[in-house]
Parts: structure tokens; sequence; C-alpha cells
């Protein structure tokens, strides 16, 4: 079931990256954008800096940031980071649960450029502290139902993969209901 809820999301991502009615345009520099599935919602800032994903009647919601495919990176080349805060109403609220929030990074593992899985980084599995990030030495990687204790690890397991083309995206699907914020979100490739 959890399978075909992430293929759903994706074919939903992948739809509202060609530009969809339903996509949000953050404010300043128009680079963060969201997406939902019924009933969850998604709203970026004004400043375009924070994402607010509510899924507190159930669905999904999340966001990514335009122009940020690395066809081709090497995995160790590549950071991507978010930082994240529950419910600021409700302090008993939790937005952390069923693995998410959580990136979701497409790798490419034949070198044909095309997604062959995605690499989860959630909020659990970085300790559950405000911040999902591939810098993290405590942060575990799950690819294709395989744990790995860091993305330096994954990294090292797999040295001749790389990021596949197509937009990298943080998610929450909690079974959890809440209101997340996701700010801070970067991609950077050195």
């Amino acid at each position: 079931m959890k399978r075909l809820l992430f293929c759903a999301v994706v074919v939903a991502i992948c739809g509202l990256i060609t530009g969809p009615a339903s996509a949000s345009k953050g404010g300043g520099s128009g680079n963060l954008k969201c997406f939902s599935g019924a009933p969850a919602t998604c709203t970026v800032s004004s400043s375009g800096s924070t994402v607010t994903l509510d899924t507190h009647n159930g669905g999904y919601a999340g966001a990514y940031l335009t122009n940020t495919r690395n066809a081709g990176a090497a995995l160790t080349s590549v950071d991507y980071t978010f930082n994240y805060n529950c419910d600021p109403v409700d302090d008993s609220a939790s937005c952390v649960g069923g693995g998410s929030p959580r990136w979701s990074i497409p790798i490419d593992t034949n070198g044909d450029s095309k997604t062959d899985g995605y690499a989860f980084l959630d909020a659990a599995g970085c300790g559950s502290d405000g911040v999902v990030s591939t810098t993290e030495a405590d942060c575990g990687v799950n690819f294709q139902g395989a744990d790995y204790a860091s993305w330096d690890s994954f990294a090292a397991a797999h040295p001749t993969y790389t990021i596949a083309n197509a937009l990298p995206f943080v998610i929450t699907d909690t079974t959890e209901p809440g209101t997340t914020l996701i700010s801070a979100i970067s991609v950077t490739r050195s």
C-alpha cells in the first residue's frame, strides 16, 4: 500500500514540475514550490522561504526547489538539507512518523540518467532534531530497502551511483496528523 502511495506521489510531482495550476510559487526567488494530495494542503510563505504542510485530515504534502536537477552528479558532490518544525500551536502534535518528513532523492544506478530508485532521509532516521541533511553523520539513508548509516556510507557503498535527472523533493505523508513547517530547503553542488 505504501508503495502505491509513493508511486502516486511521484506521478503527481512529475505533473507539478511541468507547471500545473495547483503548484504554489514561492515569493522572493520563485524557486520554492509545493504540492499536496487532498485533503492535505501546502502553502509557501510570502517570503518564499517556508512551506506549511497541513496533513490534519490525511493526504500528503511536500515541496521542491525548481532548477535543482543534478543529473550525473556524484553522490559525494551534492548536499540536501531542510529544517522542520512540528505544529507550533499544538506542542503535543507530532509531525515525525512513518518515514516523514523526508527527502526523496532520485538515484541513477546504471549511468543512463534515469531514476532507478529514490534515496530516503527522514526525520526519525536523523534523530528527530529538526534537521534532515546529507551532511549529518547520524542521518540514516534508505535505498531500495537497504539501510545505510549516513549519506557518506551510502556513497561509499555505491561509488558509481549518481543523481538521476529528476527533482529531489521533501514530503510528509505521516499517519500522525498535524502541521509541519519546512524551511531552509537547500540543494548544493560542489
